[in-house]
C-alpha cells in the first residue's frame, strides 16, 4: 500500500474525514474559489486553502506538485488574457496585441483561481486512498442508481483515474528526460521547435495510456469482473466462480 500513487502516509485531520465528506468539500470549495473575484475574496480563498494545506501535513511541495507542473500553461493563459482580453486604454500595442491592465488583472484572476482548484484536487488525493474514494463516489451516488444511471461504472472510472493519471505524468517526465539526453535541452530550443518536441510526446504518451487501459481491461477480465453487480470487493464488481 506504500506504493499508493499520490497519496502522503501521515496522520491528520483531513485523512480521518470520510471520502463522501471530502468530495461534498472540494466541490464547496471549489465553487467559492471560482465565484472569487475582488482581490480580498482571492486572498481570503488563497488563505483558507493554505489553512487547509497546514491541516492536511502534507507538506507545501507535495500539495504543489500538480500546480507546478501547468505552470508554462498556466503562463500562456496569463499571456493571453493579458494581450487579447481588451484594447481600451492600452499600456503597449503590437500589432493585434493589447497589453490592458484589465486583462492582466483578468489573466490573474484565472491564474490565482486555476491555481487553488489544482490544489485542492491535490489535498484530495492526498489525503484519500484510491479505494476510499471510490467508495466515496459511490455513496454520495447511491440515489441516482435507483434511476437507473451508472454508478458503479462512475465509481470505476473515478479509481482507475486516480490510480494511472500519476503513473501517465511520471512516464511523461520520463520522455522528457531521455528526449532531452537524445536532442538536448528543449527549454532552449526556439518557440517553433519547443513546440514541435512537445507535440512529438503525445504519440508515445497515447501508446502508453492505451497499452496500460488495455493490460488493465485485460487484468480485470481474467479476474472475472462484472460491472452490472455492485457487490464485491471495493472495485465494486463480482468475481465468478471458475471450474
Amino acid at each position: 500500500m506504500r506504493g499508493v500513487p499520490g497519496y502522503v502516509w501521515t496522520d491528520s485531520p483531513l485523512h480521518r474525514l470520510p471520502a463522501a465528506a471530502k468530495l461534498v468539500g472540494l466541490v464547496v470549495c471549489a465553487a467559492l474559489v471560482v465565484l472569487a473575484s475582488s482581490p480580498l475574496e482571492l486572498l481570503a480563498a488563497a488563505a483558507g486553502v493554505a489553512a487547509l494545506v497546514a491541516v492536511s501535513r502534507v507538506g507545501w511541495r507535495a500539495a504543489a506538485r500538480a500546480a507546478w507542473g501547468l505552470r508554462w500553461f498556466l503562463l500562456m493563459v496569463l499571456a493571453l488574457n493579458a494581450l487579447l482580453f481588451s484594447d481600451v486604454d492600452p499600456l503597449f500595442s503590437l500589432g493585434p496585441a493589447h497589453l490592458t491592465s484589465s486583462g492582466l488583472a483578468q489573466g490573474v484572476r484565472i491564474v490565482v483561481r486555476t491555481l487553488l482548484v489544482v490544489v485542492l484536487g491535490t489535498l484530495l488525493t492526498a489525503t484519500t486512498r484510491p479505494q476510499e474514494l471510490v467508495a466515496g463516489v459511490r455513496r454520495l451516488l447511491r440515489p441516482l442508481g435507483r434511476l437507473g444511471l451508472p454508478i458503479e461504472a462512475a465509481a470505476l472510472a473515478v479509481g482507475v483515474t486516480v490510480q494511472f493519471v500519476p503513473t501517465l505524468l511520471r512516464e511523461s517526465r520520463q520522455l522528457m528526460r531521455a528526449q532531452e539526453i537524445r536532442c538536448g535541452n528543449v527549454a532552449t530550443r526556439g518557440i517553433m521547435r519547443r513546440a514541435v518536441s512537445y507535440i512529438r510526446l503525445l504519440v508515445p504518451m497515447f501508446v502508453s495510456a492505451v497499452r496500460r487501459a488495455d493490460e488493465l481491461s485485460v487484468a480485470m477480465e481474467a479476474r472475472g469482473y462484472r460491472l452490472s453487480s455492485p457487490r464485491g470487493s471495493a472495485g465494486g464488481g463480482e468475481r465468478r466462480k471458475r471450474s
